[in-house]
């Protein structure tokens, strides 16, 4: 009788050893609850940045667009403009509460913005005067002719500069500003940014060498070298043959008188304009300050303690 007790208590207690072997055990379980967990680490996540047009839009009160028309009355009146009055642009962060889609700027002779432009009223104003007072009269004065054409690059947008994702938002998305590639005269002629700006001059190539400069003895100019001792080294071998003393080469004769460039009227012309639109808008940006406006100039209203002009 205790034979079978002992063997039926084998038989029971083989499958866990068993189990156990096989690794399909159950763990044991933690008998402390006061242990710490390890946190988990959530993945990093990137944020997106949050674009101007995609930010919550406001839109503009009655008073806002009331006052912005009434100076929009005010500065365009008896202007020889050729324009038509938008709807109020909002888009996120953008917009402006009184636009205008210009044409045109002046009568006789008429400047056409190809294509038409979408600004502020003030930028507008602005704009006319410059082509008017300024670009006008230079044209008539370097070319004998007036410009009845400027190429639209860019004016409302709804971006930040340059397009980035965190940079400060442009005058663009306020309808404050226009960039301006090409002017096109009435004869014909067609004068942009991107050509016509004076490119900075490379340096000289160095001097070619002089052929008619004698070669040097190398044996005469080895056996001269100071030997280790601080003596004169003497001469291992002696030429048999003495080499003949080179012609003195003839007297250069004096370079040409150096002629002064012919200015070239294109540049002087966007030269000129650069400096006096530095003048009269907040911000003047060409190819000289940096290659995201080698081909054009940007133009804007916006307000800076000392100005901007590059």
């Amino acid at each position: 009788m205790r034979l079978r007790i002992l063997a039926l208590v084998a038989l029971c207690a083989c499958p866990p050893l068993l189990a156990r072997a096989e690794g399909d055990a159950p763990p044991l379980p933690d008998r402390n609850p006061l242990r710490p967990t390890k946190p988990v680490a959530a993945p990093a996540v990137e944020e997106k940045p949050v674009l101007p047009g995609e930010q919550p839009t406001v839109p503009w009160t009655e008073a806002e667009i009331d006052a912005a028309k009434a100076k929009c009355k005010e500065l365009l009146t008896g202007d020889p403009l050729d324009y038509e009055i938008l709807p109020p642009i909002k888009e996120g962060i953008c917009g402006t509460p009184a636009p205008v889609l210009l044409r045109a700027v002046g009568t006789d002779p008429k400047v056409t913005i190809n294509p038409p432009a979408t600004l502020s009223c003030p930028m507008a104003d602005v704009l006319g005067e410059w082509l008017r007072d300024t670009v006008q009269p230079e044209a008539k004065k370097l070319f004998g002719s007036t410009v009845i054409k400027i190429q639209n690059a860019s004016s409302y947008v709804c971006r930040n500069r340059y397009g980035g994702g965190t940079t400060p938002l442009s005058e663009h998305a306020l309808a404050n500003a226009l960039d301006v590639a090409e002017f096109v005269l009435a004869n014909g002629q067609r004068i942009t940014i991107l050509d016509d700006w004076p490119k900075a001059l490379e340096p000289p190539p160095p001097p070619e060498p002089n052929p008619n400069r004698a070669p040097e003895d190398k044996e005469s100019v080895t056996a001269s070298k100071p030997a280790p001792d601080g003596k004169t080294a003497k001469i291992a071998k002696t030429s048999a043959v003495t080499p003949a003393k080179a012609k003195p080469a003839p007297a250069p004769s004096p370079p040409p008188a150096a002629k002064e460039p012919e200015p070239d009227p294109k540049a002087q012309f966007v030269l000129y304009l650069h400096e006096e639109a530095c003048r009269r808008f907040g911000t003047v940006l060409g190819p000289d300050a940096n290659a995201a406006h080698k081909n054009h100039f940007h133009l804007d209203m916006k307000k800076r303690r000392k100005g901007f002009c590059e």
